[in-house]
């Protein structure tokens, strides 16, 4: 397992995080709870980071802080968060952590970081849909306060796990007592 002690959270906003933030997003798109839920994957993966560029949006890749390697071999997982065409609304997307960094917080790190973007942002609210196979990915969104919802966009498959949760997260360090981009 790779040792992820120490770790950063990177805004995807240089050619080579992009680079870093398609490659991961590719591995996402290839693993099998994505047939049929993100039929678009390579025009997405292509026009990165668009459309999760600010104000309405960012994409997040974690890193190792002291790589002892390529940064494509150091990059741990990603995630996006994008503003719905509903008022106050977000939506966290593309949440993924490689296998080898799984189980040690990254994915947590990931999304309380797009939730501290979406209070930035000025959002009331962030939505997520996700497989219901995904079951440490729901226990984990249950932890930090979201909520299952009814489907609240089109288009998603009639198993998707809707879920749901004010900004910013009810639970856990207010922002104030986290650092920016650094993780523990």
């Amino acid at each position: 397992m790779t040792d992820v002690a120490g770790f950063v959270l990177r805004v995807v906003d240089s050619p080579e995080l992009v680079a870093i933030a398609r490659t991961l997003m590719t591995e996402y798109a290839a693993l099998p709870h994505t047939r049929g839920r993100w039929t678009t994957s390579a025009a997405d993966i292509a026009l990165l980071p668009a459309p999760y560029t600010p104000p309405s949006g960012v994409c997040l890749v974690a890193m190792l802080t002291d790589p002892p390697m390529s940064n494509d071999e150091a990059a741990l997982g990603c995630g996006a968060l994008i503003a719905l065409g509903t008022p106050d609304d977000a939506e966290i997307k593309r949440v993924y952590v490689r296998p080898s960094a799984r189980g040690e917080g990254v994915g947590e790190s990931i999304t309380r970081e797009l939730m501290r973007y979406a209070e930035l942002f000025g959002f009331a609210r962030v939505r997520l849909d996700t497989a219901p196979e995904l079951r440490t990915a729901i226990r984990l969104y249950e932890r930090l306060g979201f909520r299952h919802i009814a489907p609240y966009k089109a288009g998603l498959l009639p198993d998707a796990v809707c879920m749901g949760s004010p900004v910013p997260l009810s639970v856990g360090p207010p922002i104030a007592a986290r650092s920016a981009h650094r993780l523990p």
